[in-house]
């Protein structure tokens, strides 16, 4: 017999289901779905990395001085909480961590969070599954609320946008 969660379906699948989440059986339509989002996650992530297109829309086109292309920092001078991400995925990508926690201190947390989530979303649906969200941790949406607000607050004080 399997521990309280977890449960053996029809044809000897294993379903997860707990007070905050169920893993459940989608179609291959659903699958394919999720899978192209999360691509389109992936390459609109990368293309803003690789080639800021807000920094040339702002500095070539609208005529505004941006220097790394986030409006927010630009116009008011007071960086969003992702100012800096960029250039700490590209801190990652060298394996040069210090330098990253330099431009945006919770940058790196942040990567490795995202990061983790990404792929479980994707595993499960390479698996022809997903995540289902119960109602107790649909109440915990302050959580990454939090950390969004801890995550700006350390970036106004100690991220570098230059």
């Amino acid at each position: 017999m399997l521990p309280s969660p977890l449960r053996r379906g029809v044809g000897g699948e294993v379903s997860i289901n707990t007070k905050y989440y169920s893993i459940i059986r989608i179609t291959p339509q659903q699958s394919k779905r999720i899978i192209y989002i999360l691509l389109l996650i992936l390459v609109l992530g990368l293309l803003n990395v690789y080639f800021a297109p807000i920094k040339y829309f702002l500095n070539e086109i609208a005529g505004v001085n941006s220097v790394n292309g986030c409006p927010l920092l630009t116009f008011t001078g007071i960086p969003c909480p992702l100012c800096g991400t960029g250039r700490v995925f590209s801190c990652i990508t060298d394996l040069n961590f210090a330098e990253s926690l330099y431009y945006n201190p919770l940058g790196l947390p942040f990567y490795i969070i995202f990061g983790f989530f990404y792929f479980a979303v994707l595993v499960l649906a390479l698996r022809r599954q997903k995540i289902q969200l119960h109602k107790p941790a649909l109440k915990l949406w302050y959580i990454p609320v939090l950390f969004i607000v801890l995550m700006w607050i350390l970036n106004i004080f100690y991220g570098h946008h230059h």
